[in-house]
């Protein structure tokens, strides 16, 4: 992921009915007055919806971004536009606008830095809490579904939603659809059975793969990196980071994505080559010190897993995780498995552009259906992964993350209007999904796209969002 996309594992979502406007606000007078200017007139043309126009104002008046603008429209095909809620000062030239999506249940802010009159520097997405006051009217169980059947149609209707969505309670799969096309060139259309990139979602199971050897006693949270990989390239580092900072992001570890990767990625072929290429870095941050979402990190908790293990982290996944859950589609390569959706970015007025297909890593990008992942889902419920305590210690919240959100060992855990719930989110270019548990209802919702975040998303958090708590069948 690069630095201006969503990350569907920071962003909170909340609905898009509410009891009142209370949390509506106004703008902050005491902003840069040029950076709001700015935010004004890029809010304008961004609202339009026009990417000849979008494209156009980003060329002129913000030459840096150039290179981000189909993600930039996948943001506004995805979210319907943004309505400003309110605004405050991000910095001495920059600006921070809190707004929601008009099509769907999402709140999100907008950092924009400005040069002055000159330009906009930067601009950056982010996910946002719900604000106070607001919430969403929650329906009986066959209206929820209703409600998002109709919903999934509409945007489907109008080339808005490509992709898979499951929700289960139990053992009972009370939805399950699929819309758009999984390969555009052949028009082959997108089945509940098809496999997508899952993104970062793959993390759970290497969260659960590290946490697995901590239930046999081969592993400690307390255990530094210096004692399973004393080779590490930075031993300063290794004797100071532990496998609980990379499980909850408070390594410090940092990315791997963006220009250095892309000018080496050739020489990445194994863990070790990451270790080799990014072990040397410093520390973003002294480990422990904050949260900050980190690729890297679970690409070294790989590597310790493989060392620990004694096997590829890909055999592990397969023998003790997939297996014991019944996953049969999951993997982490695009071919195989059967039929894999292509990722798509860009959008359908401004065209659609397919990607590489991704390859999977620890940190993620590896293959799933919305089966398999209700599966899975099942399969930590159960215990069939994990015993109780060691599957509490999994998905209990530990660390204040962004969004409002809180990190468990590998696992976003946050609230959706009220309900608390458990899982990860994915996201890369044409690439984007969702998988919420709610332990008190026993619900779980799973949505799947080959198009970018926040389109899957979007309809796991509109179905948590009007399910029943208690559940009601009425």
């Amino acid at each position: 992921m690069n630095r201006r996309r969503f990350m569907a594992a920071c962003a909170l979502a909340a609905g898009n009915g509410w009891a009142s406007d209370s949390w509506r606000q106004a703008l902050d007078p005491s902003e840069p007055q040029a950076a709001r200017a700015w935010l004004r007139r890029w809010l304008a043309v961004f609202n339009t919806g026009d990417p000849v126009a979008y494209r156009a104002f980003v060329l002129a008046h913000a030459p840096d971004l150039a290179p981000y603008v189909d993600e930039d429209l996948g943001v506004l095909e995805a979210s319907g536009g943004f309505d400003l809620l309110r605004t405050e000062v991000a910095g001495p030239d920059a600006v921070t606008a809190f707004v929601k999506d008009r099509a769907w249940d999402r709140f999100s802010k907008v950092t924009l830095s400005a040069e002055g009159d000159a330009k906009i520097s930067d601009l950056t997405f982010g996910g946002a809490p719900a604000p106070a006051g607001f919430q969403v009217p929650r329906l009986d169980e066959r209206a929820a579904v209703a409600a998002l059947a109709a919903k999934l149609k509409r945007q489907a209707g109008a080339g808005l939603f490509s992709g898979a969505v499951l929700v289960a309670r139990s053992d009972r799969t009370l939805f399950r659809a699929a819309h758009g096309l999984a390969d555009h060139d052949r028009r082959r259309a997108n089945t509940p059975g098809t496999r997508f990139c899952i993104g970062s979602m793959g993390k759970m199971f290497t969260a659960v793969a590290i946490v697995q050897l901590i239930q046999a006693g081969r592993l400690g949270l307390t255990d530094t990196v210096a004692t399973h990989l004393p080779d590490y390239p930075n031993p300063a580092l290794a004797r100071r980071l532990t496998i609980e900072q990379l499980l909850t992001h408070t390594g410090g570890t940092g990315d791997i994505f963006g220009p250095f990767h892309d000018a080496h990625a050739a020489e990445l072929v194994t863990l070790a080559d990451y270790v080799r290429l990014y072990g040397p870095r410093a520390p973003v941050f002294e480990p422990g010190a904050r949260w900050g979402y980190s690729n890297y990190g679970f690409v070294l908790l790989g590597a310790i897993l493989e060392r620990v293990g004694g096997q590829p982290y890909e055999a592990w996944f397969a023998e003790r995780v997939f297996r014991p859950a019944g996953m049969t589609a999951t993997s982490q390569r695009p071919d195989g498995g059967g039929p894999t959706a292509l990722p798509y970015t860009g959008t359908v007025r401004s065209g659609l552009h397919a990607p590489t297909p991704y390859l999977g890593l620890p940190a993620g990008g590896g293959y799933s259906t919305v089966d398999d992942l209700r599966a899975f889902a099942t399969a930590l419920n159960d215990h069939r992964l994990l015993d109780p305590r060691h599957t509490a210690l999994l998905t209990t919240g530990r660390v204040d993350a962004s969004g409002g959100s809180r990190w468990a060992l590998g696992f976003r855990v946050q609230t959706r209007n009220g309900e608390p719930c458990h899982g990860h989110g994915g996201g890369a270019p044409g690439v984007n999904g969702d998988l919420a548990i709610y332990p008190r209802s026993g619900y779980v919702t799973i949505a799947l796209a080959n198009r970018s975040h926040p389109m899957a998303a979007n309809a796991s958090e509109y179905a948590g969002n009007r399910l029943p708590t208690p559940p009601t069948t009425t």
